[in-house]
């Protein structure tokens, strides 16, 4: 059912000042399909776009040895009894962040490193969710302000409308 809607992924992109794109560490499929359908549509954020690569569905590796999370209880870590072993590791979500450089002709030392925007979470826990959103949201902020300094936005304003007037046709008059 994804194909459907495949279509209206770069609407949600246009002039996206942040993309966040989301694997599964424990698929290593997750991650091609992730280059494969959705590298394309990056081409409609705005230039100076923020990537940030996020495995998610760390609680359910058999890593058993998560750091403690202040906004993750520790019980919900150990209450998963099926661990299965991560596929994905950090090396590989650094590759993907540096062929996404690649592909927009970014250089890197323009960007953040890899390693600042390469991140592991669990959705399920909260496991480092709110610290992905402070990263990119204080590199995004930046972003915005200058955008705005520099001109008018890249929007049409509907409210201005006026509609044209009408004139006679030579031929139909």
């Amino acid at each position: 059912g994804r194909e459907q809607f495949h279509g209206l992924g770069s609407m949600y992109c246009r002039g996206a000042a942040a993309v966040i794109l989301t694997y599964d560490v424990n698929s290593l499929q997750s991650l091609a399909e992730l280059e494969e359908r959705f590298l394309a549509l990056t081409d409609s954020a705005s230039a100076d776009c923020i990537f940030a690569i996020v495995g998610n569905k760390v609680d359910l590796t058999d890593d058993s040895a998560l750091p403690p999370d202040e906004n993750r209880p520790e019980k919900s870590v150990a209450s998963c009894s099926s661990k299965v072993r991560k596929q994905v590791r950090a090396e590989d979500a650094i590759a993907l962040y540096k062929k996404i450089l690649k592909y927009k002709m970014l250089d890197e030392k323009d960007v953040p490193a890899a390693e600042k925007m390469c991140f592991e979470t669990s959705a399920k826990t909260g496991y480092k969710v709110d610290y992905l959103f402070e990263t990119v949201f204080d590199m995004v902020v930046p972003i915005i302000v200058r955008q705005k300094a520099e001109g008018p936005p890249q929007t049409v304003d509907i409210t201005d409308y006026k509609p044209a007037k009408r004139t006679k046709s030579g031929c139909c008059a």
